[in-house]
């Protein structure tokens, strides 16, 4: 490769190129995003740098393309990180779920579902109290129950649920539920919350019980 026309010494060229190389390498190395995304800028513009100096302008194409793009997903990463700081300092609000769910109405009596049924879906009581049978205990308006289900691993319902009033119901599929759980840091948050809340409750009931 020639470098005649080109003002700047060839061996800065070079060192621009081996340069870029090493920022591919070390964003290959890191396993962590955010230093990921920095090592990525970087290397956009060091491979840019390195482009306009040796005329390589598919090189330079690429890169000025790929540039604005990793800066934009940097922010976004930050953005993500400073949303689940955020949701782990305040309470976690069922409105914005609710284009995903629907509603039900069951009667007093009525069985939400059963011990070892498989977990499709979990449920927001707005209206009512619902018994857990196995575990002598009662949910009521504003809680949300069969959480803990569809993260067991085999995704069965680890206890019954009774209406003891008749109830309203909000629902959402289990799908759903793990499709939002990695979208949105705050309810992923408010879930792991609220299903090692429950299971810490059990241990120190059955520790008492003893």
């Amino acid at each position: 490769m020639a470098f005649a026309d080109v003002d700047v010494p060839f061996v800065v060229v070079e060192s621009a190129g081996y340069l870029a190389a090493v920022f591919v390498f070390l964003t290959f190395y890191t396993r962590t995003m955010l230093p990921l995304r920095y090592l990525a800028i970087a290397s956009n513009v060091a491979f840019i740098v390195y482009a306009a100096l040796a005329h390589l302008m598919p090189i330079l194409v690429l890169h000025c393309a790929l540039l604005p793009l990793n800066v934009i997903r940097l922010r976004q990463y930050k953005k993500l990180i400073d949303d689940v700081a955020q949701a782990s300092d305040r309470d976690f609000s069922i409105e914005w779920l609710l284009p995903y769910m629907s509603t039900r109405r069951m009667k007093e009596g009525e069985y939400l579902f059963h011990l070892g049924e498989h977990a499709n879906e979990i449920f927001f009581i707005v209206d009512g109290a619902v018994l857990l049978p196995e575990f002598g205990l009662e949910r009521s308006a504003g809680e949300m129950i069969g959480e803990i289900g569809i993260f067991s691993p085999n995704l069965q319902r680890t206890s019954s649920a009774k209406c003891r009033t008749d109830c309203q119901f909000l629902t959402i599929s289990s799908e759903k539920v793990l499709d939002l759980y990695f979208q949105n840091p705050r309810f992923g948050i408010y879930l792991l919350r609220l299903v090692t809340g429950r299971l810490i409750a059990e241990i120190d009931r059955l520790r008492l019980s003893r």
